[in-house]
């Protein structure tokens, strides 16, 4: 996260354009989907603690080196190798929180998740405030040292409670890439709801600031203010998702909480553009309220798909969020492609309103994964 302000200096030292540029920066996405094809298994029989281990100080090291490249293909097959390490932990420590969510008997991973937004937004923002004043090593390096010591301890004191690698039988003596995919599968429910459950989410991060700049020609520092009362919302609805629910089931919560914040985000997107030709500041007012009840709206929902993926597959936690993820990022490419179609043949405004919809038939998908999956 830390990275995002300091891409300029990045794009800086490889000399290319913007397309290029933009494209080595997705090359991440391949090591990232080579990992959620494999290493849910390799996590089921070497353990968490050793593939934390190791992909922590892969990333690392990887992100260390990323800042100091000058050559754009070598910069690409790291950027790979850093996709990879980083979803090798994503998968792990994800296969953890299942376990310990299912032996506490209380839903943990809304809270885990909106611990993690809280930080992502915090280190983003952080590296904004210093970009302009602390070189690109001096932010990175210390920040990275820091990071890693805390993480090797955090890891080391867990150790005793991190799921073990099972006992390692004949027929499990050479776990071959054939042999993952070829047991890969797909729950199609659970898949196109976390889809549809994330799209909003990815295009508010994608595109909510330029909205901001281009429809209600606000400055930069007002542009970002749609964002973070976004995840503001978002982060203080997974942090008392718990408290919130009460006694009430899962299916209960998310149902209203969609169709409500889907609703309000396509009423606020159309009032505010009919709002800004009389009074542009007032448009943008009830622009950046929709996004912050929208915030709230969908906060909770996209991490439950990992409680669904677990409870319907009869695999390890850590092998059912490596295939839901698998998929995940091909299905949120294809879906990042499509509005970005949609938005250079129509308006932004035209092509947000998809992923708006798509909120809407989470109910439909939350519904349909409380269920068994039919064999």
């Amino acid at each position: 996260m830390c990275l995002a302000p300091r891409l300029p200096d990045i794009k800086a030292n490889l000399d290319v354009s913007t397309t290029y540029f933009g494209f080595l920066m997705s090359s991440g996405s391949i090591g990232a989907l080579s990992a959620h094809l494999t290493m849910g298994h390799i996590v089921h029989r070497l353990g968490v603690y050793k593939v934390l281990i190791y992909s922590s100080t892969a990333t690392y090291i990887t992100l260390g080196i990323l800042i100091e490249l000058h050559n754009p293909e070598i910069y690409m097959i790291v950027n790979i190798l850093c996709g990879f390490a980083w979803a090798s932990y994503h998968i792990a420590i994800n296969a953890q929180a299942l376990h310990r969510q299912s032996e506490s008997g209380t839903q943990i991973i809304p809270m885990l998740h909106g611990l993690w937004s809280a930080g992502a937004v915090t280190t983003a923002f952080i590296a904004l405030l210093i970009s302009s004043f602390v070189s690109l090593n001096w932010h990175i390096y210390p920040l990275i040292i820091i990071v890693y010591i805390l993480k090797l301890r955090s890891i080391g004191r867990l150790r005793p409670i991190l799921l073990s690698g099972n006992e390692v039988t004949e027929a499990d003596e050479v776990v071959t890439f054939r042999k993952m995919i070829s047991t890969f599968s797909i729950d199609w429910v659970v898949s196109l709801g976390f889809l549809c459950a994330l799209m909003l989410e990815v295009s508010v991060g994608d595109w909510a600031t330029i909205m901001a700049r281009q429809e209600f020609e606000v400055s930069k520092s007002l542009a970002v203010v749609p964002y973070f009362l976004f995840m503001s919302a978002m982060i203080i609805g997974r942090l008392s998702y718990n408290r919130i629910k009460g006694d009430r089931s899962d299916k209960e919560m998310v149902q209203p909480f969609v169709v409500l914040g889907g609703t309000v985000f396509l009423v606020s997107l159309g009032l505010s553009l009919q709002l800004k030709e009389t009074n542009l500041y007032l448009g943008f007012a009830v622009f950046s309220l929709g996004f912050l009840l929208t915030g709230f709206g969908i906060s909770f929902v996209g991490p439950l798909f990992f409680g669904y993926a677990s409870a319907r597959s009869d695999k390890p936690g850590g092998v059912a969020v490596a295939e839901l993820g698998a998929l995940n990022q091909v299905l949120t490419f294809i879906g990042r492609g499509v509005i970005s179609v949609v938005a250079g043949a129509t308006t932004l405004p035209i092509a947000m309103t998809i992923p708006g919809v798509m909120l809407l038939f989470v109910a439909f998908f939350v519904a349909a994964a409380s269920q068994p999956r039919k064999k």
